[in-house]
């Protein structure tokens, strides 16, 4: 499984402005390696909850039909908002597009997956054969976020800034915050 970002969110979680009054730095000397720990923050609370925080279209590259979807695919990021297209590729480059009547979209939220009622489409090459375009993402815009995992972004922001010369793990408060949006695992 491969995940390729087709469209990046429009912002960030917390703007510079943001974490700049959150780290009390009044200055614009490190604005650049301030925006670098904001994406990473990011990336670090993603990963640690398994969903995209704001909106992206992403394409989603597998093999084989997993047998534990239950008639369909997990799909790797969620909370999908949206189904774009299911493609089959094959070896020449020839794809086919899946109509859309024969697929759901099922929670969308933990583990979101693709349901095929009538049983999996064929794949026409073994590897990299399935090709999901979805959108996934909590929100459009910051604002509309959950404040615990934008705070929880904060707080990694801080504790990046804090031991950029040395060795630091994500402050515990940050992975509380995250606690109540990671996927529930079966």
């Amino acid at each position: 499984m491969a995940i390729t970002i087709v469209e990046p969110a429009a912002s960030e979680p917390v703007s510079l402005a943001e974490a700049k009054l959150f780290l009390r730095v009044d200055h614009n000397a490190e604005d650049g390696l301030i925006e670098s720990l904001i994406g990473a923050a990011r990336e670090a609370v993603e990963a640690g909850i398994g969903r995209a925080l704001l909106t992206r279209r992403v394409r989603e590259s597998l093999d084989i039909w997993r047998r534990d979807a239950v008639n369909g695919a997990v799909l790797g990021l969620g909370p999908v908002t949206n189904v774009v297209a299911v493609r089959l590729l094959a070896d020449n480059g020839a794809q086919s597009v899946i109509d859309p009547e024969r697929y759901r979209l099922e929670g969308n939220r933990d583990r979101p997956r693709l349901v095929f009622p009538a049983g999996f489409p064929s794949t026409l090459r073994s590897a990299g054969g399935i090709e999901i375009e979805y959108e996934c993402g909590y929100a459009d815009d910051a604002a509309n976020l959950p404040i615990a995992l934008r705070l929880a972004t904060l707080q990694i922001v801080a504790s990046l800034y804090e031991v950029r010369q040395g060795e630091g793990a994500m402050p515990e408060t940050a992975r509380a915050l995250m606690r109540p949006f990671a996927p529930v695992r079966l």
